[in-house]
């Protein structure tokens, strides 16, 4: 279970009765739960707004949505994002860009687009309805998985750093049995619907993961989180664009 409370430990701000000092074994081998703890953070979404939706108007439940999911991250992955948005377009050459991404500090870009990204969010929140359900509670899901191909598929830019932890790079096992839980749950929830989003969301992981590579040498946990973030929205819309009907 230790890989397991890894997985949420690090993935999530969830309270846990398990201890912290995990081994350096337990990071590597908690990304087989990446998916899971996903399908967790959908399934919490999924609850509350059953909830909510009985008692607040959509534009106060899509908030409320919103707000649970970044302190149920703990704002990990969006830190990514803004992290990766103010290096790649504030960064002249690769040193520099990855120098910026390991300020603390947040740069008008990151800002910007992270603004955006919640923006789109919020209004598909406030859309949604019990046929957009399994829709919420998958993209989750596939948020988490495309950064394990990430982290399998590409090599890590840095010797150091938050995503290093896990090592997997060219772990064709972890790759296999992630993917297929994540091709399971998605063909589970959404039918023919989840199979298209599971392959766009495949081919969208792979082209942003080769641009990446080229602008920084390799990827970084904060180019991890960017992909997660971006992958949520990405599933969200084409669920919405095809009607987010369960086909």
């Amino acid at each position: 279970m230790d890989k397991f409370f890894c997985a949420v430990t690090f993935l999530t701000r969830l309270p846990l009765p398990t201890r912290n000092n995990f081994k350096e074994e337990d990071f590597s081998a908690s990304i087989y739960y990446f998916p899971l703890v996903g399908l967790i953070i959908g399934g919490i979404l999924g609850g509350s707004w059953f909830l909510l939706k009985n008692i607040f108007p959509p534009i106060i439940t899509g908030a409320l949505l919103l707000l649970f999911q970044v302190i149920i991250t703990g704002g990990l992955h969006l830190d990514g994002l803004m992290d990766t948005l103010d290096g790649i377009y504030g960064g002249k050459d690769k040193e520099e860009r990855l120098a910026i991404m390991r300020d603390s500090h947040v740069g008008a870009y990151g800002i910007v687009g992270a603004f955006l990204l919640l923006l789109i969010k919020y209004s598909i929140y406030t859309q949604l309805d019990f046929e957009f359900l399994p829709l919420l509670v998958t993209a989750p899901v596939l948020g988490r998985q495309v950064t394990v191909w990430a982290q399998v598929a590409f090599p890590y830019a840095r010797r150091q750093g938050l995503g290093s932890f896990f090592n997997v790079y060219g772990d064709l096992k972890k790759f296999a049995v992630t993917t297929g839980i994540t091709l399971f749950i998605s063909i589970l929830s959404l039918k023919i619907t989840g199979l298209i989003i599971f392959l766009a969301t495949g081919i969208f992981a792979f082209l942003l993961s080769k641009s990446l590579v080229r602008l920084l040498g390799g990827l970084t946990g904060d180019t991890y989180g960017a992909l997660c973030e971006l992958t949520e929205v990405l599933v969200l819309l084409i669920g919405f664009g095809l009607g987010g009907h369960a086909l």
